[in-house]
Formats: C-alpha cells, structure tokens, sequence
C-alpha cells in the first residue's frame, strides 16, 4: 500500500511539474511573436538614463536603445520595449498621464517578471517587490498578448 501511495505522489509532482513547465512554454510562445514583430517594425527609441539603470538594463548612466511598441487608451499610455543590445530583456512602462504615475517590468523574453518600480512625476523611483508586483504585470503581459494577437489577425 505505501509503495502505491509514493508512486502516486511522484505522479503528482510529475505532473505539477509538466503542467509548470507547459506554462512557461506557453508564456514564451506567445510573447516571442510580439517581440519579434517589435524588433522588425518598432520605432527605435531610448529608455531614459535613470530608469535604465533603476531597472537593471543598463549598469552605466546611459539610455539604452531599444525597438518599442506603443498603445494610447485614454490617458494610459503603455509602451512594450525590446532592448537592441540583449533582446532577452524587455521592459513594459504603463503611464497614467492624469496620476503622472508610471510603473515599469524588466521581463526576460519568456515573461519572466525580474524588477519592477514606481515612480511618480518629480519624486524618485520605488523598487517594488516581485510578490507586489506580479498580479499588475500579469495584466500588462495580458495586454500585450492580446494586442499581439489583435495585430495579426485577418483584418
């Protein structure tokens, strides 16, 4: 009897981990068209020095270039941003042009969240923690894909 109880543990951490592993499969499949769509067709664009170096894209006070993407929907502006020097960093900016609030993810290519900050026009930038962070990256990665997905369908 134990040994049917173990094996059906193992069964459920194989497939936890299948089913884990399927959803980062899912999440890389889904944005590498937008990042690739961005990389051909995007403008090219700077992110600023200071956010730059809060966001961990770039080590020296420079601006990083990069290939962006950018969505106007009433007074949110959101802008999707492939760096030109590492294409496995993206960084996603939301800004509400009435709060003047911006909020800005580094995501690897994958989706994966890696830093996230605030920062309100005219007061210094906050760090904010991954766990605060995830649900409202959740939603911009949701935007994007959606977006992506609007783009290239039949019109």
């Amino acid at each position: 009897m134990r040994l049917i109880i173990g094996n059906r543990i193992w069964w459920v951490i194989i497939v936890a981990l299948a089913a884990g592993l399927a959803a980062q499969g899912a999440t890389t499949h889904v944005l590498k068209p937008l990042i690739d769509a961005v990389i051909r067709n995007g403008p090219d664009s700077q992110l600023p020095v200071h956010l730059s170096v809060m966001i961990g894209v770039s080590q020296l006070e420079q601006a990083t270039a990069v290939k962006q993407a950018v969505v106007r929907d009433g007074a949110t502006v959101r802008t999707f941003n492939v760096c030109v020097a590492n294409q496995d960093d993206v960084v996603i900016i939301v800004y509400n042009e009435q709060s003047r609030l911006s909020k800005a993810y580094l995501s690897s290519a994958t989706g994966t969240l890696r830093k996230a900050v605030s920062f309100q026009a005219g007061a210094p930038a906050t760090v904010r923690t991954l766990p605060a962070a995830r649900d409202d990256f959740a939603k911009e990665i949701n935007f994007w894909v959606a977006f992506s997905k609007s783009q290239s369908a039949p019109h």
